[in-house]
């Protein structure tokens, strides 16, 4: 094995950096974590917040299973209060024509270790007792939840504070210097880094930051639209999604309502500015009335746009880039690299420090992409 890298630069100061800048400081590294804007100020400043594993990609499952389990504890090793609550994902079904379909889904997901329940008449109702008549069955995955965001993040990065890493907030790159084959250092606003390992975890702006070094991340915008509605008796124990319509939604400790999908809003890169669409706010509104009646007695109090890093096949990017052998990536999170942020932390600092990672992420790298054109959805796809 290589010598262990005795300074490493984290770029992106969002869930998934922090985490790995935090995991990376516990595991003895000399870390710096460069953030151009505040922490939490991206992508998982404006994320819904759902931890689960229901649903995903088979390639990135065994890391959901595996990270769900770290939430578990995670308020714990961190030392603050995140708003964790593991009360369970409802992924309800209205129409029979699909039941094939989800069978299949749920065995697939069930083959690689996902506890996955089917649920229908009196259990559903028992699950959720606030479901729409027109709602004829789910699946339920009983160790799903959900988070705060921003309190996660936060905490992420003051944990890794605590470990001795260096946090520097509104410090942008500029550019990354090369030498000899390997990532020399970082260029800054605030002048030059050098570096032993970077890893780049700057959500949309890292195919910015690999393009000059000739490597073209296949990552694209997408803005996803949120609505928080005013405070109603807490009644929604799970995250809720549908089988046929664009929903993810639950209901925080404060009894709001917070009701996402993947309806999509408007993003002006270039101005950093992001902003919802009306059609898109009455779409949400609709389908999730639809689900939950009770909302039709809801006033929107909120609404926002993320502005999230989309993987041309909609997985994330982990591990090595090619070229430099000193620099890894973990990007392209798609919208739903909230709940994998634990895991992640855990196996690129493994990857960086070990040579290893305890879970595989071979399905999940770079490579994947050879011979493909580097294509992307464009801004606006539903998540």
């Amino acid at each position: 094995m290589s010598q262990r890298p005795v300074e490493i630069v984290v770029i992106g100061g969002g869930v998934i950096g922090c985490s790995i800048a935090w995991h990376l400081a516990a595991m003895g590294a000399s870390v710096t974590l460069l953030e151009q804007g505040a922490i939490a100020s991206g992508a998982s400043g404006a994320s819904a917040g759902g931890v689960r594993q229901q649903g995903r990609d088979l390639r990135e499952l065994p890391l959901a299973i595996r990270s769900i389990a770290r939430w578990e504890n995670l308020e714990d090793e961190l030392g603050a209060d995140i708003h964790y609550r593991r009360e369970g994902h409802l992924t309800v079904i209205e129409h029979e024509a699909d039941m094939p379909a989800v069978e299949a889904s749920v065995a697939a997901q069930r083959e690689v270790g996902l506890d996955l329940r089917f649920v229908t008449g009196e259990d559903l109702r028992d699950l959720a007792p606030g479901l729409s008549a027109s709602m004829i069955a789910g699946t339920y995955s009983p160790n799903d939840g959900h988070a705060n965001p921003i309190l996660t993040t936060h905490a992420f990065a003051e944990a890794a504070r605590r470990e001795g890493a260096a946090v520097r907030t509104g410090t942008a790159v500029t550019g990354i210097r090369q030498r000899g084959g390997r990532v020399a250092g970082v260029e800054t606003d605030a002048g030059n880094i050098a570096c032993d390992h970077l890893v780049l975890a700057a959500g949309l702006w890292s195919p910015l930051l690999a393009s000059p070094l000739d490597i073209e991340l296949p990552i694209s915008a997408f803005a996803p639209q949120m609505i928080a509605t005013n405070p109603m008796p807490v009644a929604l124990r799970q995250v809720l999604g549908a089988r046929s319509r664009r929903l993810s939604l639950k209901q925080v400790p404060s009894g709001n309502y917070v009701i996402g999908g993947g309806w999509p809003g408007d993003v002006d890169l270039p101005a950093g500015v992001a902003t919802p669409r009306l059609e898109s706010i009455l779409g949400s509104i609709r389908d999730a009335s639809a689900v939950w009646p009770e909302l039709a007695n809801a006033s929107v109090e909120r609404v926002w746009v993320g502005v999230e890093a989309l993987a041309a096949d909609e997985v994330p990017i982990l591990g090595p880039l090619p070229g430099l052998e000193n620099l890894t990536v973990a990007a392209g999170f798609s919208g739903h690299g909230f709940a994998l942020s634990p895991i992640i932390g855990q196996v690129i600092a493994e990857l960086i420090v070990d040579g290893a990672p305890s879970v595989s992420i071979d399905a999940l790298g770079f490579d994947r992409f050879d011979g493909l054109p580097v294509t992307a959805a464009p801004v606006g796809r539903a998540g």
